[in-house]
């Protein structure tokens, strides 16, 4: 605000001066307001007009896909009734009419129940489905590999309790046809028998008893005989420490029961 000056005070050239730098201070001042107001006003002008060319450009834009959404459904409609009305003049000279129209009515109905699942679908939901069925197939593999891995393990014991069971077999069809004790010593320990055990690796021949096994009474044990040795007595297989402990009279007498068996051999083959 300008100050009121005395006669007196506008008479010292100094204050006069100073004064008028004042108001010229004040006026630039005043200047550079209006100015900026002026650039601000410029500016939400410009912010005025392009929100209108943005909202102009938007209702266009949805004018637009309004105008195509009609245009579809219009397009639609008139496939509908071209196919409905192609039908009905089909229906005059076609006896099956009534049953294609039904068939489109039909598809129709299939079209409009489709889209309305379709609506009906939630893609945060259809995630979690996709990541439960994920979740459940690898569950399921993994229970299958164990299942897998049991079975493996199954068949393994299978195969080795059918190789025993078969070893068995023919251990007892062995023993059903060995012959009763053709040897016994004096003092009733040890008795001598034909058999046909069959060992691991030899071929079985039902009509041949062609070993000799060597029972301990006392104890149980028993080996078969593996051949007549060059000193005319029979070699054994089985414990190194049972065999030692076998008579020689024993070997002796079976060494004797093989020579006859391989000599009723030869005679057969004559």
């Amino acid at each position: 605000m300008a100050q009121v000056l005395s006669l007196k005070e506008l008479r010292t050239s100094s204050a006069l001066k100073a004064e008028i730098k004042k108001l010229e201070d004040e006026k630039q001042q005043l200047l550079d307001q209006m100015d900026r107001q002026k650039k601000m006003e410029q500016k939400l002008r410009d912010d005025i007009i392009s929100h209108k060319k943005d909202f102009e450009h938007l209702e266009k834009q949805f004018d637009h896909f309004a105008g195509l959404e009609a245009d579809y459904e219009a397009l639609q409609q008139e496939l509908q009734m071209e196919r409905l009305e192609k039908l009905i003049s089909t229906d005059k000279q076609d006896n099956k009419s009534d049953s294609q129209l039904k068939k489109v009515k039909e598809e129709l109905i299939q079209v409009q129940s489709e889209l309305k699942e379709l609506k009906k679908l939630d893609p945060q939901r259809l995630k979690r489905q996709v990541t439960d069925q994920k979740k459940k197939i690898l569950d399921q593999a993994k229970d299958n590999k164990n299942l897998n891995t049991a079975l493996v393990a199954e068949r393994k014991e299978s195969r080795e309790l059918t190789a025993a069971k078969e070893q068995l077999e023919q251990e007892r069809d062995a023993m059903r046809k060995e012959t009763h004790e053709f040897w016994q010593s004096d003092d009733g320990l040890w008795a001598l028998f034909e058999t046909g055990l069959v060992l691991k690796g030899e071929t079985a021949d039902d009509d041949t008893l062609n070993r000799i096994r060597c029972l301990n009474r006392e104890t149980g044990v028993s080996v078969v005989s593996s051949a007549l040795g060059d000193d005319d007595k029979a070699a054994w297989l089985g414990n190194d420490d049972f065999i030692k402990a076998i008579p020689e009279t024993v070997s002796v007498e079976a060494g004797k029961r093989l020579k006859n068996i391989a000599a009723e051999a030869e005679d057969d083959e004559d």
